[in-house]
């Protein structure tokens, strides 16, 4: 016999019934090899004695093993594994002593290269990549909507099964918030809600997208949307960013030799030198994308963030062909992890846009959308907007002028007209690497630049965010960075 009382492990403690647990027990036995078809099981009063549980618990045990179909009862002579199971595969491991032995089953996997963005819920003190501070976010206004909703006798209804496309009281509320802060005239038929902006330009790239097509982007760039058009089979044109943003001039020359399907760009703060594209080349290239129809991917992930003027319309907002689609994003502006985003379109694209969504992901969080829709509804956001948008501008200034005057000697920038971040050139004896493990261990989260580097831009640079950490907290920080340099 066995030794069952040293396999067969019970926890009376557990909301799992012990005669449940038994059953499980012999099912691992079963699958695992130690017991095989036909084996016969110990007698009830046996097995009972021996792991020191109630006879009829046993039974019970046995009954559910016999009623999954892992054993049965002959009588008279008691229970056994089922015969008709097949045996247990005994295949000997030949590669158990190989380096990498091979996977289970063959799988590719396109994202070995990809990276991923760092657990900012475990650091304390992080020069980030330019995030909001989720502790300006009105979270308590949001959760108390979203707890008054869901207790309302109509708000059951947004826990069924919506519209892909997202709430449609979202929906309504962000096509009037686009329209008076961005001049941007849009319906809710114009418009699908996201998991933020990363969605947004998934779902565009796998619509617009076949293998080998071209894509224009940036020499330097957004890495997530590099990985995403790849992933759909694009072939990337680098183009030029300068001071004034994506040099339009070198992509004319260049829609003379190659056909382009789509241009991804961020206009308004270029990721992740944070320039500006002039009116002159946005409206040179929206005249570009009619005479060569192709589409363009505008990115705007941060337009309500701008400190020194007010900043320029959207290429959506002045595009009058309808070559524009339009990603945002509220994650970026309100708090990342509350994954709400937003694409505007022509009516059919989105069509197609919520249809491929549906196939990933159902819907979003209706009743978190609708809790947002009452935030704009009763100006809630743009209080928050316009607070955030001073204290960012305090703390911008602090950071910038520590800066230039504790940094001097090693790191160039320019003041940011807008955004959450700032685009810092390190000298080039500087490890960034090296810099950032020695930043950790003395308390700080700081890149290491490898998120900004593709096959054509090698910088030795940083983003470096000022915008979620409070006054104290950037002298604190800097400080830390400062004696690593030193």
């Amino acid at each position: 016999m066995l030794p069952y009382r040293t396999l067969i492990q019970l926890d009376r403690d557990a909301t799992v019934a012990l005669h449940i647990q038994l059953c499980n027990s012999f099912i691992a036995l079963i699958t695992n090899g130690t017991l095989k078809p036909a084996d016969p099981l110990p007698s009830s009063r046996v097995l009972a004695e021996l792991i020191g549980i109630n006879r009829n618990t046993v039974k019970l045990g046995y009954e559910e093993l016999i009623s999954q179909g892992w054993a049965e009862a002959a009588e008279r002579k008691g229970v056994y594994v089922l015969s008709k199971l097949p045996l247990r595969s005994q295949i000997v491991n030949v590669e158990s002593n190989l380096k990498t032995p091979r996977e289970a089953f063959l799988w590719t996997n396109k994202f070995e290269k990809a990276l991923s963005w760092d657990n900012f819920q475990q650091a304390t003190l992080a020069i980030d990549d330019g995030f909001p501070d989720v502790r300006l976010a009105p979270v308590d206004v949001l959760m108390r909507e979203y707890r008054s909703l869901s207790r309302r006798y109509h708000g059951k209804n947004f826990l069924k099964y919506s519209s892909a496309k997202g709430s449609e009281h979202l929906r309504d509320a962000i096509s009037g918030y686009l329209t008076h802060s961005r001049g941007l005239t849009v319906t809710p038929k114009n418009l699908i809600i996201t998991k933020g902006s990363q969605m947004g330009i998934y779902l565009a790239a796998s619509l617009l997208i076949s293998p080998k097509d071209n894509v224009a982007v940036g020499i330097s760039n957004y890495g997530s949307a590099d990985d995403t058009f790849r992933h759909a089979g694009a072939n990337l044109l680098r183009i030029p960013v300068d001071e004034n943003g994506m040099d339009v001039d070198y992509l004319e020359e260049l829609l003379d030799r190659k056909k382009i399907k789509a241009v991804y760009l961020i206009p308004h703060h270029h990721f992740p030198t944070t320039v500006t594209m002039t009116m002159e080349r946005r409206l040179k290239l929206l005249n570009l994308a009619k005479a060569h129809r192709f589409a363009i991917i505008e990115d705007d992930y941060d337009f309500d963030f701008h400190y020194d003027n007010k900043p320029y319309l959207p290429l959506a907002s002045i595009d009058h062909h309808h070559n524009v689609i339009y990603i945002g994003s509220i994650s970026k502006t309100f708090a990342p992890a509350l994954r709400i985003g937003f694409m505007a379109g022509p009516p059919a694209f989105i069509d197609a846009a919520a249809s491929l969504r549906e196939m990933i992901d159902k819907q979003g969080d209706t009743l978190l959308e609708e809790a947002f829709a009452v935030l704009f509804d009763d100006g809630e956001m743009d209080r928050h907007f316009r607070k955030s948008l001073k204290i960012y501008r305090q703390r911008r200034n602090l950071f910038c002028e520590i800066l230039k005057t504790d940094f001097r000697q090693a790191i160039e920038f320019k003041n940011p007209e807008g955004g959450l971040g700032i685009w810092t050139s390190f000298e080039q004896q500087i490890n960034l690497i090296q810099m950032s493990q020695d930043a950790f261990k003395a308390g700080l989260y700081i890149g290491d630049g490898k998120f900004y580097k593709n096959e054509s831009f090698d910088h030795n640079a940083l983003r470096m965010g000022f915008a979620s950490l409070e006054e104290n907290e950037i002298v604190k920080a800097l400080g830390i960075l400062k004696n690593i340099l030193n």
